[in-house]
């Protein structure tokens, strides 16, 4: 069985639930609309993931962390620097996403000062970096998912218009010029265009020294065979899968 702590991210109220009676998983990042006062007796184990970008909804995501920080609810990720401000201001604990760009020591000692108590680091660092960083707080890496690729203010299934949200009548997928499907995922002020190769490293955890794992789950529906392959750090059966960058660094 592996060492390391387990962390799920997750995307919809089916993965939430599944994450939460897994004994595995250490704490859960979950979009913020997705919690509600049943779910704050689970609070001390839920990260609230707010929008990646702000621009223009500020004063509605401000309301949104007042709903969930009245319903039990004090743990919130920044992705940005910008959300650390926020955050503090509402009083959250404040976690660091890996769009902060965290790929050097004196990073990793910037945000300790900023007053993060833990933070997962870029994915464009390898093994080898991410093991020499210093760690003043807490460290994780994500080691499972199809990995964003970009982040979009406009949505390329829309032909460039207003992402329309969760809408069900969308495809949610757009095709490069080799063929594959890209899954693009929409949220109310941004869309994310995911890699079609899995990042799977349940085999290769033994490799890192950080505190905790990040597995990214986005359109899986049974998350519990994924959590169980990690836990006990063996290959994973995946057909198209990549190891990200860890291993041959940034070309």
């Amino acid at each position: 069985m592996n060492d390391m702590k387990m962390r799920a991210w997750i995307y919809s109220t089916g993965q939430l639930k599944d994450a939460l009676d897994s004994p595995c998983i250490e704490m859960i990042y979950a979009p913020s609309e997705l919690l509600g006062k049943n779910d704050a007796q689970y609070a001390d184990r839920i990260i609230a993931l707010v929008p990646d970008f702000l621009g223009g909804i500020e004063d509605k995501t401000e309301r949104e962390l007042e709903r969930i920080k009245s319903a039990g609810f004090s743990h919130a990720l920044a992705h940005t620097a910008g959300h650390i401000e926020l955050l503090e201001k509402a009083g959250f604990i404040i976690h660091g996403g890996v769009r902060l760009n965290c790929t050097n020591s004196g990073s990793m000692h910037f945000f300790a000062d900023c007053g993060l108590c833990d933070i997962i680091v870029s994915q464009e660092l390898t093994v080898r970096r991410i093991n020499a960083l210093e760690k003043p707080i807490p460290t994780g890496f994500i080691a499972y998912g199809n990995i964003p690729l970009m982040l979009n203010r406009r949505c390329p299934v829309r032909d460039g218009s207003p992402c329309g949200g969760r809408d069900a009548e969308c495809d949610r997928h757009i095709t490069d010029r080799k063929g594959n499907r890209l899954r693009v995922l929409c949220s109310e002020n941004s869309v994310e265009i995911l890699n079609s190769d899995t990042l799977v490293l349940s085999d290769r955890l033994a490799d890192f020294r950080t505190d905790f794992a990040v597995l990214r789950f986005t359109a899986e529906t049974d998350i519990g065979s994924v959590i169980d392959c990690y836990n006990r750090a063996v290959p994973m059966q995946c057909e198209h899968f990549t190891r990200g960058l860890y291993y041959r660094g940034v070309s």
